[in-house]
């Protein structure tokens, strides 16, 4: 069982995430659970919101910056390390509205640019071999889950494919009242740690916050209900799913009912 790293985080799927998706899906499920690149290019597209992925970040010397138009901020000290700690750089990283590695400091370089989503990304510099240069992060995806909105009660096949249309009532569907999760896994590297827990409570915590459906069901075999059921969901019975190897059980969760505030 491996050890869990300290610099663990949660965030949204992005589609720059895909590959480690298709990867731990690879490593994790049986190939006919799995899904296609296009139907998770799809479900990410449709309803990025609607998902989650635990990473553990690394760090590796670089320099930090962002796509296209690159800025410079003045070093009072041209001799100063590039990494030292200052209080300007995170009112730098509030106006591009993501942040470097911790540690970064005033003298960081950045492309600072227009757009919904601003990512840090690694660049190469001349100094970049020089013993002080910032460390610049990796992620590692080690956990995830997926979900699309759906007017059914619980997930149903109409809910496990990808559609075009936006009258159709498969797939995502935006005014639908569920949210069905079609996919989850955590990397057997790092089970045991609770972090399948993690990701559900932080996932049911943020959609009863947003208020964005009244139920959460998922798709478990006999041998998950007991986990789901301590995270709150009740179990259905047997589900009329067909997907991949099949035998699920219908497993939900009220949102109404997980309100503590």
């Amino acid at each position: 069982m491996t050890l869990l790293p300290q610099h663990v985080l949660i965030r949204p799927l992005l589609k720059s995430d895909v590959d480690q998706v298709l990867k731990l899906e690879s490593k994790t499920l049986h190939s006919a659970d799995r899904v296609s690149r296009e139907l998770l290019l799809y479900r990410l597209k449709a309803a990025p919101e609607l998902s989650s992925g635990i990473f553990v970040r690394t760090q590796r010397k670089g320099r930090w910056a962002t796509k296209q138009h690159r800025l410079r901020r003045d070093s009072t000290d041209s001799n100063t390390s590039s990494c030292s700690s200052s209080s300007s750089s995170s009112s730098a990283t509030s106006i591009v509205g993501s942040s470097p590695p911790s540690g970064s400091g005033s003298s960081l370089a950045y492309r600072l640019f227009g757009g919904n989503s601003p990512k840090f990304q690694p660049v190469e510099d001349e100094n970049d071999n020089n013993v002080n240069a910032c460390p610049r992060s990796r992620e590692k995806l080690i956990g995830f889950l997926i979900a699309v909105k759906t007017p059914n009660p619980f997930v149903s096949d109409d809910a496990l494919v990808a559609t075009t249309s936006g009258d159709d009532l498969r797939g995502h569907v935006e005014t639908g009242s569920t949210i069905a999760i079609v996919s989850f896994c955590v990397d057997p590297d790092f089970q045991g740690k609770k972090l399948g827990t993690t990701l559900i409570r932080d996932f049911v915590q943020r959609m009863s916050t947003q208020s964005v459906a009244s139920r959460i069901a998922l798709l478990g075999r006999d041998d998950m209900i007991p986990f789901f059921e301590r995270l709150g969901f009740y179990d259905a019975g047997k589900s009329s799913a067909h997907l991949g190897t099949g035998d699920w059980n219908d497993l939900y969760l009220d949102l109404e009912d997980n309100d503590d505030d």
